[in-house]
């Protein structure tokens, strides 16, 4: 019988240490920075930089872009930017995607990096890539978003085009270009 009572309370206080070490805890959480260090002195950077533009910063890249293709392709595709975040992501007024920049520690881009700058460039998307221990001044920065806007253009003269355009007679109005070049 002491044996009996001996083997119920080993089981006893075994599922007991059971129960405690495996028992479901409420989760907890804290509040996190999303941007610190050089990285919030380059965001207010940006935007002093950029007044008319959006800069948000650490955005996925799931949100920038969509992954063309149907069924398995675009599974894939998916999955190779699931999970991915962008530096800082500059829209104009309009909400338009204009540049994506990066603050880049390393002197050359991982191979994972180019990876996921080449899906931008694949989708019209401008990366900009900036060290922060070499922060680029407000002129630099905007010169690197809108790069036509600081080129200075030829001045040519003006002529005045014809409201209509005339086509000669028996000529088609349109021209195929396709294989102009074959």
């Amino acid at each position: 019988m002491s044996e009996f009572v001996v083997f119920v309370l080993v089981v006893a206080v075994g599922m007991l240490g059971w129960y405690v070490v495996k028992r479901e805890r409420p989760a907890r959480f804290r509040a996190r920075a999303v941007v610190t260090g050089s990285a919030l002195e380059f965001l207010f950077r940006l935007q002093r930089a950029l007044p008319e533009c959006a800069v948000c910063p650490q955005v996925a890249a799931t949100a920038l872009l969509e992954p063309l293709g149907v069924g398995q392709v675009r599974k894939a595709a998916l999955a190779r930017i699931v999970g991915r975040r962008v530096g800082f992501a500059v829209f104009d007024s309009e909400m338009q995607l204009l540049a994506v920049i990066e603050l880049d520690h390393r002197p050359r881009l991982t191979r994972r990096e180019a990876e996921c700058e080449g899906y931008f460039s694949q989708a019209g998307i401008r990366t900009l890539r900036f060290h922060p221990k070499r922060m680029p001044s407000g002129e630099k920065i905007r010169s690197s978003v809108f790069p036509r806007e600081t080129r200075v253009a030829p001045r040519r003269q003006q002529h005045e085009l014809p409201e209509t355009i005339d086509f000669q007679p028996g000529l088609p109005a349109w021209r195929n270009t396709l294989n102009a070049n074959s």
